[in-house]
């Protein structure tokens, strides 16, 4: 063995074999300088050999993370809630049962019936409250009925007085009378007329049986007064002469019931009002 054999074997005993170290994060500088083994030659023949010192991480201090107080976040809209509550109402939708439409058409029916038929309804809670207020009002069948109305024209007024007399609630005789009023010089002239139209009724009545007529005229004032006994009262001669005389014969006719010429009376406008006789 020669002395290179054995000057290479030394070397090779005295080179530390290397060995593989796990990967440490540097977190120094890049320009940090490396520190070498001192004791490693200064060459050997292939490659130097370098001995590496395990470096001392400073593990950083990381601080615990405070705790931090909830902030109040924006509320979204609830446009999404009622979307869903619309979506809720749609589903859980039910169609009225045939029962339901039914009492429903029933009583639209029942309020156009109600609507038409008002005026009556109306009349008739009227006289129930007129018997409930008057529970022991004893109807009268035997007196006399008055019934009264009043017109106005452009200068004349007028008043109507009728005088029902009946028995048993049936119609006996009649007293009609007209009263009108108006200017003593300026209507004058009208009712200069009216009083020449009442004498010739008169007249023409005096034969006639069942009926009379009276006429008072002064002051701007005339009242025409007719009285009618319908028991005595001969029809086909009275309507002959009363038309051509110009009158009018009241349409009533012996022992008619007296709740019909009332209701009559009342839908023409009159008022009236019974008296026991």
């Amino acid at each position: 063995m020669n002395n290179n054999e054995v000057n290479n074997n030394e070397t090779n005993a005295n080179v530390t074999p290397q060995v593989e170290q796990p990967t440490i994060v540097n977190t120094q500088p890049a320009d940090t300088p490396v520190i070498t083994n001192a004791n490693v030659e200064d060459q050997v023949a292939t490659q130097p050999v370098v001995e590496q010192t395990p470096q001392v991480v400073e593990t950083p201090v990381v601080e615990a993370p405070q705790p931090q107080t909830p902030q109040a976040q924006p509320q979204p809209e609830n446009t999404a809630i009622v979307n869903e509550d619309l979506k809720k109402v749609e589903v859980n939708y039910t169609p009225p049962s045939k029962g339901k439409s039914i009492a429903l058409i029933l009583f639209f029916v029942f309020l156009i019936a109600f609507v038409i038929f008002l005026p009556e309804i109306t009349e008739m809670v009227n006289k129930m409250k007129a018997n409930k207020n008057n529970p022991t009002e004893i109807k009268i069948t035997n007196g006399k009925m008055t019934c009264t109305n009043k017109t106005n024209t452009t200068n004349l007024d007028k008043e109507y007085r009728i005088v029902f007399r009946f028995n048993d609630n049936k119609l006996e005789k009649l007293d009609y009378s007209t009263t009108t009023k108006g200017d003593p010089t300026l209507d004058a002239k009208t009712l200069d007329g009216l009083n020449e139209t009442c004498k010739k009724l008169k007249d023409s009545t005096k034969t006639l049986a069942g009926i009379s007529v009276s006429c008072d005229y002064s002051e701007g004032k005339l009242i025409e007064k007719q009285s009618f006994v319908y028991t005595e009262i001969e029809e086909e001669k009275l309507d002959a002469a009363y038309a051509e005389a110009g009158g009018t014969m009241p349409q009533y006719q012996a022992r008619q019931d007296m709740d019909s010429i009332e209701k009559s009376m009342n839908a023409a406008g009159y008022s009236c009002k019974r008296e026991a006789s």
